[in-house]
């Protein structure tokens, strides 16, 4: 289920209920189903998914960090190979 908007939320009968939108192909906004979680799981999956965000943005910053920028395409650090290899 893609989730790409919350259309409208609810709290009835010990349950909560989340409206789920997303676009279609003419880029208008449609339901696309509804999440329901049982009141007394509420603060633990909401601490879930934030724990769940949290170690996937870490991750996604770690990547970034480790990979070359794109403008230099590693061209510095090749060059810098060769001035070090040039004077060894």
């Amino acid at each position: 289920m893609l989730i790409e908007k919350i259309n409208a939320a609810s709290f009835a009968n010990g349950i909560l209920r989340i409206e789920i939108g997303t676009t279609n192909g003419k880029g208008e906004w449609v339901d696309s189903g509804t999440l329901e979680i049982p009141g007394g799981l509420v603060a633990s999956i909401i601490n879930q998914l934030s724990s769940a965000a949290s170690d996937i943005s870490d991750k996604l910053t770690q990547i970034n960090e480790e990979e070359p920028s794109p403008s230099s395409n590693g061209k510095k650090d090749k060059e810098k190979d060769k001035k070090t290899t040039k004077k060894n």
